[in-house]
């Protein structure tokens, strides 16, 4: 007799069998069976198996880790699993990963390092679990294909350039613990729609926003007390911009180019007013009553009139292209009104007809035709 292993065709359970026999009664459920297709049912088996074992042995293979940190994967799957005995996903592991489409992270990793992920442009799908504390800077930059991101709640900081150039990235959910957005962390991000920022938010970093062309709306934290240089930058589509009540500056090109931008309330407390060069939509200005310092205008084709308190007492920039802006509110304009060339061309003329000074307005003596006010010569 020559036994081997067959499957039972009823239970499905191994059973020894004389291959020389025709048929066969399973030991465990009673059921006859026919023993060459039991034994051609086991040996697929454990060929599936064998399949099995081989891939799993060859998907471990395509990681090098070092304790329970990720160095590197070297593998081209287009799904990658992360092992659960991993707990961080180490610097540049999958940088510029031509072939992953989707990740798998389980629910025990703590950490991804700085650029893990750059420029992986086909990657699509990621679920980032609550375990996350920290992501480092640039990791997913230039994932041109990630559509949308869920950040874990336990993250206090999106680092620099952290999503860069993702340029499908439309919408991110940001948990109420971040009180920090890093330098260029959403730079570039073309389609991105909606995001809304935590409470908690007490900083954001210089060209955090740059580019987002169809970002709409924008309400910003009210812990935020200063607009970094070029933070909203070339937000083509931001119309709606609700700015912090503790808001005391805006920073140069802050809002540069935001061409759909009508109207902005500035908050009562703002010392430092800049950032609004290129917005060819806004039409009027009120700079509050505290400010000392105001900026660049330039390009604000729109802008009609403009309020300008006492306590401003220079301009550091200029409004040159603004051709509409013919109604000015500044107790100290006699003696920066070069700063508006539409308003002073105007002024100069109507001073001209009115045979007084175009300076100041005053009259000529009628000998030697200097101003009775400046002491100016009449030059024309």
């Amino acid at each position: 007799m020559s036994y081997v292993q067959a499957l039972c065709s009823k239970c499905d359970k191994v059973v020894e069998v004389d291959k020389n026999e025709e048929a066969w009664v399973c030991p465990h459920c009673s059921s006859p069976f026919v023993v060459e297709k039991g034994i051609r049912r086991f040996n697929a088996q454990q060929k599936d198996v064998a399949k099995k074992v081989k891939a799993a042995d060859k998907g471990i293979a395509d990681f090098e880790i070092d304790g329970n940190i990720l160095v590197r994967y070297k593998g081209n799957s287009a799904e990658v699993a992360i092992p659960e005995s991993i707990t961080k996903i180490g610097e540049n592991s999958f940088e510029n990963n031509e072939n992953i489409e989707k990740l798998i992270l389980h629910d025990s990793l703590r950490e991804i390092g700085g650029y893990a992920f750059r420029g992986c442009k086909k990657l699509r799908e990621i679920r980032l679990p609550d375990s996350i504390t920290n992501i480092g800077e640039w990791a997913f930059r230039e994932c041109e294909s990630l559509k949308s991101v869920m950040l874990p709640p336990q993250l206090r900081k999106i680092a620099d350039s952290l999503f860069a150039d993702c340029a499908s990235l439309e919408k991110v959910d940001i948990g109420d613990n971040v009180a920090e957005i890093g330098i260029f962390a959403f730079s570039g991000c073309k389609s991105l729609v909606q995001i809304e920022l935590p409470k908690n938010l007490a900083a954001i970093g210089k060209y955090a926003f740059s580019g987002c062309e169809k970002l709409e709306k924008m309400t910003i934290s009210d812990n935020v007390s200063l607009i970094e240089d070029h933070t909203f930058a070339e937000c083509k589509a931001l119309s709606d911009v609700t700015l912090p009540k503790a808001l005391k500056g805006i920073g140069q090109f802050a809002f540069k180019d935001c061409v759909s931008l009508r109207f902005v309330q500035l908050p009562p407390g703002v010392l430092s007013v800049d950032g609004f060069s290129g917005c060819s939509g806004l039409r009027a200005m009120e700079i509050p009553a505290k400010c000392e310092t105001i900026g660049d205008f330039s390009g604000c084709t729109s802008l009609e009139t403009i309020r300008i308190p006492a306590t401003v007492k220079s301009i550091n920039g200029g409004f040159d292209n603004c051709p509409k802006l013919l109604s000015i509110n500044w107790p100290n304009l006699s003696g920066f009104m070069k700063f508006f060339p539409a308003y002073y061309e105007q002024e100069v003329d109507k001073r001209k007809k009115l045979g007084v000074c175009i300076y100041c307005g005053g009259e000529f003596k009628l000998i030697g035709k200097t101003c009775k006010v400046c002491g100016k010569k009449k030059d024309y």
